[in-house]
C-alpha cells in the first residue's frame, strides 16, 4: 500500500476484530518439529520437498509485537483477516502466491523460521540495552539455523534475516556482524545505526551479503534520515543493495509486493 500510511497496529487490531472462525488455506505448508537447541518456530513451505536444499528466512519481531504479527499485517493487505488465528503454517501458505507473484515469476521457496518473543521498547532504551538485545537475538538466531540445518537440508548460501522497526534494526545489525552466516537481510522502517568494522565491510563483500531498506516517506524524520544513511553506507561499501522510499506511508513495514521483491533479491545468488 504505497499510497498512504499503514496504521501496522490498528491493522492488526482489525484483523482480530473481524475473524469469528479460523480457516483452513488449501495445500498449507507444515510446522516442523522444534529441532534441539531452536527457540524460533519453523515452518515448512507449502509443498515442501525434503529432497531439496531450500534458504531460509527468519523473521524478527518488530517493537511492541511478536514476528507472527508481521504475517498477520500482510494477511490484512490482501483482505485475508479471517486467518488471523491460523496457525502461522497455513497463514504462510495463504501469503504464498503473493509472496513470489509480480513480473519476476515465481521466486524461490524457502523454509521460514519465526523468532520467539515480543519486541520491547525496553529493549533498546539505551545502548548498554540495545546491544543486550542484539546478542540476545545474535544467540537466538544463530542456535536456529544450525539446529535447522543439523535436522533438514537447508541453502546454507542463502540465509537472511528480516523485519520492521526493531526487528530490522536487529536484522542489519545481525547481518552486518555474521556475513559469514548470515548472507543478506530485509529492513523495513528501522534506523540501521550498527556499523561493522572495516574487517566486516570486506567480508560483506567477499560473501556477496544484500540488502533491501525500505521506509515510509512519512515516518519519523530521523529514522528516515538514518535509514538513507545505512543505504548511503552500502552504497560506498559497494555492497549489493536496494533502497525503496514508500510514498506516503507511515511506520510499518514495506506492502506485500514489495516485501516479496525484496525476498526475491536478497535471496538471488
Amino acid at each position: 500500500m504505497t499510497g498512504g500510511r499503514w496504521p501496522w497496529r490498528r491493522a492488526a487490531a482489525v484483523c482480530g476484530a473481524v475473524l469469528a472462525t479460523a480457516s483452513c488455506a488449501p495445500h498449507a505448508g507444515r510446522v516442523a518439529p522444534a529441532p534441539a537447541g531452536a527457540t524460533g518456530r519453523v515452518v515448512l513451505p507449502p509443498d515442501y520437498d525434503p529432497a531439496r536444499a531450500y534458504p531460509v528466512v527468519e523473521l524478527l519481531p518488530p517493537t511492541g509485537n511478536t514476528a507472527e504479527a508481521v504475517l498477520q499485517i500482510y494477511l490484512s493487505q490482501i483482505g485475508l483477516g479471517r486467518l488471523y488465528r491460523d496457525p502461522p503454517e497455513r497463514q504462510l501458505a495463504a501469503l504464498w502466491p503473493h509472496l513470489f507473484a509480480g513480473p519476476n515469476g515465481v521466486g524461490r521457496p524457502f523454509v521460514l523460521v519465526l523468532a520467539r518473543g515480543r519486541g520491547r521498547a525496553a529493549d533498546y532504551r539505551n545502548a548498554a540495552a540495545w546491544a543486550r538485545t542484539i546478542e540476545r537475538y545474535e544467540r537466538e538466531v544463530l542456535a536456529d539455523l544450525a539446529a535447522l540445518g543439523a535436522r533438514r537440508r537447508i541453502d546454507t548460501t542463502r540465509l537472511v534475516v528480516a523485519g520492521f522497526s526493531l526487528g530490522g534494526d536487529l536484522a542489519w545489525a545481525l547481518a552486518l556482524r555474521h556475513p559469514e552466516r548470515l548472507h543478506g537481510a530485509v529492513v523495513m522502517a528501522s534506523r540501521a545505526t550498527y556499523r561493522p568494522s572495516a574487517t566486516g565491510v570486506q567480508a560483506l563483500r567477499a560473501r556477496d551479503s544484500r540488502f533491501f531498506l525500505t521506509m515510509g516517506s512519512r515516518d519519523q524524520a530521523a529514522r528516515r534520515r538514518l535509514a538513507r544513511a545505512a543505504a548511503a553506507d552500502l552504497e560506498r561499501w559497494r555492497v549489493p543493495h536496494r533502497f525503496r522510499m514508500i510514498r506516503g506511508a507511515g511506520h510499518g513495514p514495506a506492502p506485500l509486493d514489495l516485501f516479496a521483491e525484496a525476498l526475491r533479491f536478497v535471496l538471488a545468488r
